[in-house]
């Protein structure tokens, strides 16, 4: 189908290291959108720190499917 484009993910990123995808901000379908989230449940992180303390956060990841040529 030669699609290409970017999909948007709220991810969180857990104190406990855990990573888990809140819902697809804007995504392509056929399938893409659940390459995405497979993609992102592989990334690796160290947790956010306030005052020495991890904690939660948010963010929105951006996963970009382009074509190679």
């Amino acid at each position: 189908m030669k699609l290409q484009g970017e999909v948007l993910l709220e991810v969180l990123f857990g104190a406990n290291g855990q990573l888990h995808v809140s819902r697809v901000v804007r995504g392509l379908g056929h399938g893409l959108d659940e390459a995405a989230s497979a993609a992102a449940n592989k990334m690796r992180f160290k947790p956010a720190m306030r005052s020495g303390v991890p904690v939660d956060s948010t963010a929105v990841v951006h996963v970009v499917f382009q074509l190679a040529y």
